[in-house]
């Protein structure tokens, strides 16, 4: 593929790092010597610097991870941004490789969880995405990254599949207001008010009836979705700071993909769960199915892309994609919480809406791998 010109690099790569549509313009017209100006040039000189970068040899391709499943900053040249965070809500920055490769860099794993949880935790960003690919759920996929700053070395998560230049989240806190206080969150609540946030933004921006209706259900059926893959997952942090709406470019709205996975698993948190209930407080899988088991495309994706889920393709699938490697403690682990949760999917498919599906291996009263006691048995999943 041949290279960008000077001028098509520096204006990519400052969208990239977020500058303004104003600066990007004053950069156009400095490069093509329409308004030289060569004060933006030295403000945004690691752009500059950063060409160079990409027209000489030591020029990488991409970022990639080694054979620790690791991807060493150190080993490119890149700049940190940390200006995009406003467009994406989460992370602590991006991270944009002389080649404009884009990575969003995220922590570990919260402060809060129990410290022999904490593997798990950080596990779980790196499995748990390729549940959701199974059961056809977008899911931002993280790889392991380092790199020593000018304070300490550094390790964080990297994700390039969550939003694109030019996109921006709105946070599903924003679009439902609730009392913080409460653990319980309304699901119906969530999808009222994400429909009329769909529908209040598409009467704004004058966009034509067919595209609305259409992105309406697709938001309605990814928080179905995403919910039914939460209780799976067995999510203790279903708050609404978990989820979001993303803004296209063009004005196009699509459901943020899964981004949170550090509380799944049967972590255990110092502070307060949330999850999200249904009429009558109910929040197990088995009353989110009922929900919704009167709607042909649930049913169907319940058995097309739900049941036929393997724990196995899972872990082999996160291996081969992101150098990840489970001990073999954590992969019983994993397998254990698992089959509890998925064959209640199974057992209330068999009941509720047909049969034919084959049971599911159960091994109810089981002791947890990683428990120290019977409280966390998981003999009272969701």
């Amino acid at each position: 593929m041949a290279k960008l010109t000077k001028k098509e690099y520096i204006l990519k790569a400052a969208k990239l790092y977020g500058l303004s549509n104003f600066e990007i313009e004053a950069l156009e017209k400095h490069i093509t010597g329409e308004v030289p100006n060569d004060f933006i040039e030295r403000r945004n000189i690691r752009l500059f610097q950063m060409y160079e970068v990409y027209q000489s040899k030591e020029y990488n391709d991409r970022m990639d991870t080694d054979e620790n499943g690791i991807i060493n900053l150190d080993d490119y040249s890149f700049i940190v941004s940390k200006r995009r965070l406003l467009d994406s809500k989460i992370g602590e920055f991006w991270v944009i490789s002389s080649n404009l490769d884009c990575f969003l860099a995220t922590r570990p794993h919260s402060d809060n969880i129990k410290e022999r949880f904490s593997k798990i935790s950080e596990k779980n960003n790196f499995l748990l995405p390729q549940i959701a690919k199974q059961m056809n759920i977008p899911a931002t996929v993280y790889y392991k990254g380092k790199y020593v700053s000018e304070k300490e070395n550094k390790v964080s998560f990297l994700t390039k599949n969550f939003i694109q230049a030019g996109e921006n989240v709105v946070k599903g806190d924003t679009i439902y207001r609730r009392k913080k206080d409460r653990r319980r969150v309304s699901f119906e609540a969530i999808l009222e008010s994400a429909d009329k946030y769909v529908k209040k933004y598409y009467k704004k921006h004058k966009l034509p009836t067919e595209d609305l209706e259409k992105t309406r259900e697709d938001i309605r059926r990814g928080l179905i979705k995403q919910t039914i893959f939460n209780k799976i997952a067995f999510n203790d942090n279903e708050s609404n700071e978990k989820w979001g709406i993303i803004v296209s470019e063009d004005n196009k709205l699509r459901l943020a993909p899964l981004f949170s996975y550090d509380y799944c698993s049967g972590v255990v948190t110092s502070t307060k769960s949330h999850h999200r209930v249904l009429k009558r407080r109910k929040e197990d899988i088995e009353s989110f199915m009922l929900e919704f088991g009167d709607e042909e495309w649930f049913r169907n994706w319940i058995r097309d892309e739900v049941i036929p889920l393997d724990i196995n393709k899972a872990i082999s699938d996160m291996e081969s994609e992101t150098g990840v490697k489970l001990t073999q403690e954590e992969e019983e682990y994993y397998k254990f919480t698992f089959e509890k949760t998925h064959s209640k999917v199974i057992d209330a498919f068999n009941r509720n809406f047909g049969s034919g599906v084959p049971n599911g291996k159960r091994k109810l009263g089981t002791k947890s791998p990683l428990s120290k006691d019977n409280s966390n048995s998981y003999d009272d999943a969701r």
